[in-house]
């Protein structure tokens, strides 16, 4: 599936590798470099509806949720590359961004392959803002960019192992990944108290050195 006339070149930060994290259709908005073209159908797109974008009602359900307490269906990397689908006539439909089926995930490898070119974030010459870079946590849910050249070789066999090997990580040893407890955990504290909640998350922000010193967010 084509959708630009030349692939854009863009990093391994943030495309989340599903095994580790999962989420699918989420591309690195950071750095991009491609024709004008290419660059114009990626960003000149219209806007969502709200409802395209949130649910009725925030998720309260853990069970394989790494996102937390958020009404989103889709996180803003996602609805930048799902809106660029649509615009070239596929559909691919998000209930929560965790969300993972075998469809969705061939779609988004096989997207993900033909339309971009993709280098490793450490090896690409880029210096990033160092908040970037803070968590190892994060970093190691990334994919590598070989891992990314060598899902043209997965046949059906290979897609039969590759998604129980996603849904074990991701509804079964979700105990030992730190980023579901951190999940689980603003869930708890925004549905029992979300001013302390506010409160814990700006700190945990401020501690982790990835908020902008005059963000307005809390």
């Amino acid at each position: 599936t084509q959708l630009f006339d030349t692939p854009i070149t863009t990093t391994t930060l943030y495309i989340r590798d599903p095994e580790r994290l999962p989420m699918l259709f989420h591309i690195s908005d950071l750095v991009q470099f491609g024709t004008r073209g290419a660059m114009l159908a990626m960003w000149g797109q219209p806007l969502f509806e709200r409802d395209a974008l949130f649910n009725d009602r925030p998720s309260r359900n853990p069970f394989g949720n790494f996102i937390g307490y958020t009404s989103a269906r889709m996180v803003s990397e996602q609805a930048l590359m799902l809106g660029v689908m649509r615009r070239k006539g596929i559909e691919a439909r998000l209930a929560r961004p965790c969300e993972v089926g075998l469809s969705n995930l061939k779609l988004w490898d096989n997207i993900l392959r033909r339309n971009f070119r993709v280098l490793n974030h450490c090896e690409a010459g880029v210096d990033f803002p160092e908040r970037f870079l803070t968590s190892r946590r994060v970093l190691t849910t990334l994919y590598k960019a070989s891992a990314i050249e060598q899902l043209q070789r997965l046949d059906p066999q290979g897609y039969r192992l590759r998604i129980p090997r996603i849904w074990l990580n991701q509804y079964l040893l979700t105990c030992l990944r730190p980023g579901w407890w951190v999940s689980f955990a603003t869930i708890v504290l925004f549905s029992t108290s979300p001013t302390l909640a506010r409160r814990i998350r700006s700190y945990w922000r401020t501690l982790r050195k990835v908020a902008h010193a005059e963000s307005y967010r809390v």
